[in-house]
């Protein structure tokens, strides 16, 4: 004990495992308080935001579409998450957590309930992940679905092989934690499953991160810029690539953030946490740009188009189609009603109108909007826009 500082003393424990009596610095009992205090707070405001978000991605989603696989993976996210967190949570009101225990190693007086619950954890951190990276892969291929076919299906398997081994690794942490758990031993000892388990997890993140924002610079080239071309609002696919792309740089950091070490800041729950609120995030906001009648990026084609261009030549439409000058294609707008345009028997009336024609021309962000999102203002209506039609017409 120092006599000089008070603050620097000791607190002896006599403990029934140790034959001399354990002699703890409060400053270290401090920090342990601390630390307790603020990751209690962290799991607290993660399991307030992901309640919220589910409770707004209930409310907003219209209940024909809460089965579609994108809604149910959000929605089992946000639900396995805040499981997780408040047994990650109930940790720190527990006995394992209290003073002499955790001081001492004595844990014999700790009912057995708690430390299943510690498994329970564990395991439901495994299957967030699980959830996490299913959500990943079919956002990730929702948005390469009209890339190349050899290039789709090369970034699909490499995408899987990368899930699957996040996922084995984090399975194989998870068995081992339990039984640790159950014998009262600290997950320490096996600190290189630990650092494994982390390195895989945060070139998942990062992966992901990397595709996402390959497509969001993608469309910075196509576009020359956010906005489109025409200087109209952006489209719900738009949004999904922008929300995706620099959103998905928050988990990274996370992911980073575990490979150090700062006093009383856990960012290991976050990395998870970050990725099932940011998923729905994106997929929230362009539903609700789409329900608006912001699809202002349907343009020319017939409404019934039932081949494509390799055989639509030897059909009377086809024919008449390839005998008709640019300005005879109807056009339709997003509200269903025939355009100016159309009206006035494909003549253009001045040199804006038609300009503003080309630059309405859709891109395949605005085809791919289609294969994720049907809660739009076109989803109830009978024009619909024939998609392998529009997926030949991109890649021509």
């Amino acid at each position: 004990m120092d006599a000089t500082n008070p603050l620097l003393q000791s607190v002896t424990l006599v403990t029934p495992s140790f034959p001399s009596p354990i002699a703890i610095p409060i400053p270290s009992i401090d920090a342990f308080n601390d630390e307790s205090i603020s990751i209690s707070i962290n799991y607290a405001f993660q399991i307030g935001a992901c309640s919220i978000l589910l409770l707004v991605l209930l409310i907003m989603t219209p209940p024909s579409k809460l089965l579609r696989p994108v809604s149910m993976l959000h929605i089992a996210g946000l639900i396995t998450c805040t499981i997780r967190l408040s047994i990650n949570l109930a940790f720190y009101l527990s006995p394992l957590n209290h003073f002499y225990q955790f001081w001492s190693g004595d844990y014999s007086s700790v009912p057995q309930h708690y430390f299943r619950n510690s498994v329970a954890g564990t395991v439901f951190s495994l299957l967030l992940v699980i959830v996490v990276e299913a959500a990943l892969m079919h956002q990730a291929w929702t948005m390469v679905s009209l890339w190349p076919r050899h290039v789709r299906f090369f970034m699909a398997g490499l995408s899987g092989i990368i899930s699957l081994l996040a996922i084995g690794w984090r399975f194989a942490f998870t068995v081992v934690a339990s039984k640790m758990s159950l014998e009262a031993v600290s997950v320490r000892n096996m600190a290189w499953l630990v650092q494994s388990t982390l390195i895989l997890n945060a070139l998942s993140i990062c992966w992901y991160c990397a595709l996402f924002n390959t497509k969001l610079v993608l469309h910075l080239l196509v576009n020359r810029g956010i906005l489109p071309p025409s200087g109209s609002i952006l489209s719900p696919m738009e949004v999904l690539v922008m929300t995706n792309g620099i959103l998905m740089v928050v988990p990274v950091i996370f992911a980073g953030l575990e490979f150090a070490k700062f006093p009383n800041f856990e960012a290991g729950s976050l990395t998870q946490s970050s990725v099932v609120i940011i998923l729905p995030l994106g997929t929230l906001a362009a539903q609700q740009m789409t329900r608006n009648g912001s699809l202002a990026y349907i343009s020319s084609g017939g409404h019934n188009s039932s081949s494509t261009y390799g055989n639509s030549s030897n059909t009377p439409r086809g024919n008449a189609r390839n005998n008709a000058t640019p300005n005879e294609f109807p056009s339709v707008s997003p509200s269903g009603d025939s355009s100016p345009l159309r009206q006035r028997g494909g003549v253009p009336s001045s040199p804006y109108e038609a300009s503003d024609r080309r630059a309405r021309r859709p891109d395949h962000f605005d085809i791919e909007l289609q294969l994720i999102d049907s809660t739009s203002a076109l989803a109830d209506h009978p024009v619909r826009v024939d998609t392998d039609l529009g997926q030949n017409e991109t890649r021509t």
